[in-house]
């Protein structure tokens, strides 16, 4: 597909190229240059001729050559998986993003190979929607659910946000702490923790250049003292740190990410235990404490067992809906099913629900409906020139600090529950679900003011 011209060429580069397929899919594939796969390749094989012992041999160091040689398939398939990982991921979600492609799933690998002499080439299936012709929404009539009346909700409310406040002022708001959010970078280095990568900054080319992996975790060591958590305790923004192992999952092991040293950069962090009035403020536009007030009464107030705030955002998308008609690809629906499978499966009830006659209708539905949110969504976001930055980042992790402000969160990365959860996961996977929830307020808020 590529000639050796169209390939990155004697540095540390990436490049993508799409090519349309059908209406609704396109082949997008990612392209290391030589380099940058050699330099992966090499530390891999270093790591293996410094973990063999030849039997009846101690404290004997095999050659490189004979490593390269004797375990070249096993060294191949980890620079793959860690490449796929840590690099070529993130930057074909960033992509999508930079160029406005309306993607209706996730980006679904079709085909990866990798060399020291060629480089790495990426080749995944993206699933497209058609562009929906948008109405002048911004003159739409929206009548706003109501809030249930009684006198102590406004109660609950009041002491609500003083007990959040005050405990948020106790905190340090600069030193990590357990249960924050932490914003990281990690590369990996060599043994003597220089970076194997440079850093995107190092080269002329940027645009074109490796980035370095960013991802979010949160710090949770209530329970159990994790040693890859525990090394961000206590440390601030700026600070660095050596780790040999970052927690990641299984779906693609490799022995890099599991025995590597990784230099460890802390970017930013956003406090996980209670609430910042400011963050909420800037999130919804408030001016005010009554408008603040107002806002936190929407998760308080429930009709039916739903919030006012999950009604508002229901009657949002039926008026939106009323007003562009347009179907999903039943391929595209199908996808989406079997994304909601998989994640169905991982719940304890997932049994009990299974069991139900009309389970399947019911996902098939939920695919759809969820798929339509997301490409509306999604459209109206690059049609209005809206993105999402890192502090819309924080704002919107700040969200989880509790159940009641998690309410707020409509839209949700695929990999929740992140609250829960101990593996980083990389801040592009994030910043879509970001840039939605953020297009869903701006809709809001421009319906209601």
């Amino acid at each position: 597909m590529f000639s050796s011209e169209a390939r990155p060429q004697g540095h540390f580069a990436i490049m993508l190229s799409t090519k349309s397929i059908s209406s609704h899919l396109v082949e997008a594939t990612v392209v290391l240059s030589a380099k940058t796969i050699q330099a992966i390749y090499k530390q891999a094989a270093y790591l293996y001729a410094k973990s063999a012992q030849p039997q009846g041999l101690k404290n004997i160091t095999l050659p490189l050559d004979f490593i390269e040689k004797e375990l070249a398939d096993r060294i191949s398939c980890n620079v793959k998986n860690f490449a796929l990982k840590h690099i070529v991921i993130d930057y074909l979600l960033n992509q999508i993003s930079n160029k406005k492609i309306s993607v209706a799933n996730h980006p679904r690998l079709i085909n990866m190979t990798c060399s020291p002499n060629v480089g790495g080439l990426y080749t995944f299936e993206l699933s497209v929607a058609s562009p929906i012709p948008l109405k002048e929404w911004k003159l739409f009539t929206f009548k706003s659910p109501k809030r249930k009346r009684y006198k102590d909700l406004d109660k609950q409310v009041d002491l609500f946000i003083k007990r959040e406040h005050d405990k948020f002022k106790k905190q340090d708001q600069e030193v990590v702490e357990n249960n924050d959010w932490v914003n990281f970078e990690a590369t990996i280095t060599d043994d003597c923790k220089k970076p194997i990568l440079p850093h995107h900054g190092d080269s002329t080319s940027p645009q074109n250049c490796i980035h370095r992996a960013n991802f979010w975790i949160k710090i949770n060591v209530s329970h159990l003292e994790k040693p890859f958590h525990m090394n961000f305790i206590g440390k601030k923004a700026g600070d660095s740190f050596t780790t040999s192992e970052i927690p990641t999952d299984e779906e693609f092991y490799d022995t890099l990410t599991a025995r590597c040293c990784f230099l460890i950069t802390i970017k930013s962090l956003a406090k996980g235990s209670h609430l910042s009035v400011e963050a909420f403020r800037t999130i919804f536009k408030l001016k005010n404490k009554a408008e603040t007030h107002n806002k936190l009464i929407e998760v308080f107030s429930y009709r039916n067992d739903i919030s006012q705030r999950r009604s508002i955002v229901e009657e949002v998308f039926h008026l939106f809906f009323s007003k562009h008609r347009f179907e999903i690809p039943k391929h595209l629906t199908i996808r989406k099913q079997e994304s909601l499978l998989d994640m169905l499966r991982k719940q304890p009830d997932y049994q009990v629900y299974k069991s139900q006659k009309d389970f399947h209708e019911k996902v098939a539905t939920l695919a759809e409906k969820l798929l339509k949110e997301e490409v509306l969504i999604d459209q109206i976001a690059h049609k209005e020139g809206i993105k999402a930055s890192s502090k819309d980042i924080r704002h919107y992790l700040t969200l989880f600090n509790n159940s009641r402000l998690r309410e707020f969160v409509y839209f949700k990365p695929a990999f929740e529950p992140i609250e829960e959860s101990d593996t980083p996961f990389p801040e592009s996977a994030l910043r879509q679900a970001v840039l939605r929830e953020k297009t869903l307020n701006h809709i809001i808020y421009t319906l209601t003011r």
